[in-house]
């Protein structure tokens, strides 16, 4: 049977005679296991000819043009590239937007696997031109909500032009969505037909709008215009941050978007990020905490072009904020200045000279704060080229910083003495460490004494971080006398507000003995109360933050030590996973101090959702795509760990509505060669893989453990609480016989999600990243609370 195909627009390239290949020939048969056997030992994503298709096409290609199903499935498993192009320079995207009868789960199949809606650089025309050219309505939908760009290659063809803007105008009738697509379309239109001014005057208005597909704003979209009248694009865009006063407002609508910003679009956010913070007035050090990560989690390998421009504008946006600081003598946290130092390693060694200098210029502000973290983070001397550059592109003040870098890399010992022992009681926890403090203390008394007291009054708050600490371990220390009536306090919390105001002004001989923090051991004051015997209570920091303080008995608190570990790790620093702030015990207990978040999911899911039905379903999508994420965060192959414990009570929801995955008590990280962990039964009642439940199947726990639980979860996030095994004492025996119900959920491809997630099988359950490019978020749109 032979399968015709149409080809919108002229092919660049001569008509050759072909004979078609046998691996070509199987797949237009339908002959899956003939192919199979054919294959082996053959190139699975080389091209071979077709003679009726007149190209030279890969398997998958011919899968697509054949509308097979089963062997595009097939082929995907095994690894075949949905991005590898034709002799025709065609990729299989192309060809279903022009074959008649492909259908939309095939294309949905290929954008999973990380096809690109775009295209290729070199091809004339794009997949989305191709199904637009075409009438296929649902694929240009598709497209679209997995982020192609519909003014790509516009203006090259006047008739495919105009098919556009009516496709366009089409689908904006029938969508909110799309509406907003239409909105940017029209822009990116506008941009080559009208002068600047007026481009201004018409879409200013629409500046804050977000595409609900690429994630990117539409001020975004102005600033980066390119071309003649690119300054003047940038220019205007400036002047209306700082004339409305939105750069703060937008730094912080940048940290909520930023998980679901297409890397493609990465440049452009950094860009305009480094432009709205050198316009902020002041950069709070929540802000700064919460920036880091983002950034030096951006780190690109060098070799592409798109890497490069990333790696450029990190440690230029990490400059901006570092000369805030210090105008600002705002106090880091030495934990996330560490964090910053070990994400710009790498770029020390890029190609470019531009990106090592302010790389190195980084260091070098880092250095004049916190010497000891860059001291140790194996750091190189400034090379010869970096200091050479600097003559030219650095102030005075940048170039006599960096000879301070190189000398103090050059020289380590030029740290002072009270440095090095700060810094050895910090990396050391154990008891070991105490007696070495002991020991330098007696024989550096004397002489640092008055340096001490000259530090203490010169730096009266050293611990203003919001985010973390340096200690470890913080012992208990008697009450200071006299202290003010009222302490110092930022109101953050709204359902705490009325405790954290009593304890700003509560009696000292009521609080704790906790040093740096305020903390009351009464029941106003408890939030939480764990198994155990584990209890959390509000508190305070001497710097006003509010805090939360989880306390266990210090004979029953391996699970709270278990935590720290994990929560100190640098892998786990996301804005998806409750912050580490500090560890302090005395002779009876262990205090966990971490975060303060506003509910658990539970609580949230219960009495906390919009009454709209509309703002319901975006904001529990949201919630479910932010839990993902943050089991993204624990199984990456880098951190590989096993959280074991997933469940409503252990998602904590932050107050602005954002989730973060909490209680690391029970779990444990894989090594670098493993997959399975095999050890005792760990875990909820209820929210137990099926491999956790069934002892004897001697499985052991994985990442696919996680998963199945983490997919519990996820239905009773969409259901409004139900489980999907069930309540009662048949829960578990559900699990085991893989019996659920998903009654509760009436979207076809949420309950799709869910099975893949809850399969009783491990080996075919999804993995974190394949759940978050399930069809379920094409069409997203983040709600905003």
């Amino acid at each position: 049977m032979a399968f015709q195909i149409q080809v919108p627009f002229p092919v660049p390239f001569p008509l050759v005679t072909r004979k078609t290949d046998p691996l070509i020939q199987c797949i237009i048969d339908n002959k899956l296991q003939r192919l199979k056997k054919l294959i082996r030992g053959k190139d699975i994503n080389g091209v071979y000819p077709s003679e009726v298709w007149e190209d030279d096409v890969t398997l998958l290609t011919a899968a697509v043009i054949c509308k097979n199903k089963e062997i595009c499935s097939y082929l995907i498993k095994e690894s075949a590239d949905p991005n590898k192009l034709s002799t025709n320079r065609l990729a299989p995207l192309h060809y279903a937007g022009c074959t008649r009868g492909v259908s939309l789960s095939i294309v949905k199949r290929l954008l999973a696997a990380k096809a690109n809606p775009d295209g290729h650089d070199i091809q004339i025309f794009t997949p989305l031109q191709y199904a637009v050219d075409h009438n296929r309505d649902d694929i240009v939908k598709a497209l679209l909500e997995t982020g192609a760009s519909a003014s790509r290659n516009y203006g090259g063809n006047q008739v495919l032009d105009k098919k556009m803007d009516d496709m366009i105008h089409r689908l904006s009738s029938q969508n909110k969505d799309f509406e907003k697509v239409q909105i940017f379309f029209s822009f990116s239109c506008a941009v080559s037909k009208k002068p600047q001014t007026e481009v201004f005057s018409i879409y200013k208005a629409h500046f804050l709008k977000e595409h609900p597909f690429t994630h990117t704003l539409l001020f975004e979209e102005y600033f980066s215009v390119i071309g003649a009248g690119a300054e003047q694009y940038q220019q205007s865009a400036i002047k209306w941050l700082k004339d409305t006063k939105s750069a703060d407002k937008y730094i912080e609508d940048v940290i909520k978007r930023f998980p679901r910003i297409l890397k493609r679009s990465w440049t452009v956010a950094f860009n305009c990020l480094n432009a709205a913070l050198c316009v902020s007035e002041r950069l709070s050090p929540q802000i700064f905490n919460e920036l880091v990560p983002i950034l030096t989690n951006s780190v690109q390998p060098f070799g592409n072009a798109h890497g490069d421009r990333v790696n450029q504008l990190i440690p230029t946006v990490l400059d901006v904020m570092m000369q805030k600081t210090y105008k600002q003598k705002l106090n880091i946290s030495h934990s996330v200045y560490e964090n910053v130092c070990n994400g710009l390693m790498p770029l020390t060694k890029a190609n470019s000279s531009q990106i090592s200098l302010v790389t190195y210029g980084v260091f070098a502000q880092i250095n004049d704060f916190a010497p000891e973290v860059v001291a140790k983070c194996g750091l190189s001397p400034v090379p010869e080229r970096i200091l050479n550059a600097a003559e030219i592109k650095m102030d005075e003040t940048m170039k006599e910083k960096l000879q301070n870098l190189n000398t103090s890399l050059g020289d380590p010992s030029s740290f002072s003495a009270v440095d090095r022992i700060c810094e050895e009681n910090a990396v050391s926890p154990s008891t070991t460490k105490q007696k070495k403090k002991k020991k330098n203390q007696k024989k550096l008394e004397s002489q640092v004494g008055e340096k001490e007291d000259e530090e203490k009054q010169s730096f009266p708050d050293t611990m203003t971080s919001i985010e973390e600490t340096k200690s470890s371990v913080q012992p208990f220390t008697p009450p200071v006398e006299n202290l003010p009536a009222e302490r110092r306090w930022h109101p953050i919390s709204r359902r705490w507000n009325e405790q954290f105001e009593k304890l700003s002004k509560i009696d000292t001989s009521k609080a704790s003995p906790l040093r740096s923090y305020t903390l009351v051991l009464a029941d106003e004051f408890k939030i939480a109360k764990g198994s155990d015997g584990t209890q959390v209570f509000l508190g305070l920091r001497d710097d006003g933050t509010e805090v939360a303080v989880k306390r266990m008995l210090k004979s029953n608190y391996q699970d709270l030590k278990n935590e720290e570990t994990f929560l100190r790790l640098p892998e786990l620093d996301s804005p998806s996973i409750v912050r580490y702030i500090d560890f302090a015990e005395d002779d009876n207990f262990g205090y966990l101090i971490l975060q303060l978040c506003e509910y658990t999911l539970e609580e949230y899911i219960q009495d906390h959702l919009p009454d709209d039905s509309s703002q319901r379903t975006c904001v529990l999508k949201e919630l479910v795509r932010e839990v993902l994420c943050s089991l993204q965060v624990l199984h990456s192959q880098q951190t590989k760990v096993l959280h074991r414990d997933i469940k409503p009570q252990n998602v904590l929801i932050d107050i602005r509505g954002k989730a973060k995955l909490a209680d690391f008590g029970i779990s444990r990280r894989l090594k670098p060669s493993e997959t399975t962990l095999r050890t005792s039964i760990a875990g909820t009642k209820f929210w137990k893989a099926k491999e956790a439940i069934d002892e004897k199947s001697n499985r052991g726990y994985k990442r696919s453990s996680d998963i199945q639980v983490a997919g519990m979860l996820v239905y009773y996030i969409l259901s409004s609480g139900h489980h999907p095994f069930g309540k009662g004492p048949f829960c578990e025996v559900n699990i085991l016989q893989g019996k659920y119900t998903l009654e509760h959920l009436e979207d076809d491809v949420a309950k799709d999600l869910v099975e893949w997630m809850i399969n009783e099988d491990p080996e075919k359950r999804l993995t974190v990243d394949q759940t978050l490019a399930h069809p379920f978020f094409w069409n997203d749109e983040r709600y905003s609370t």
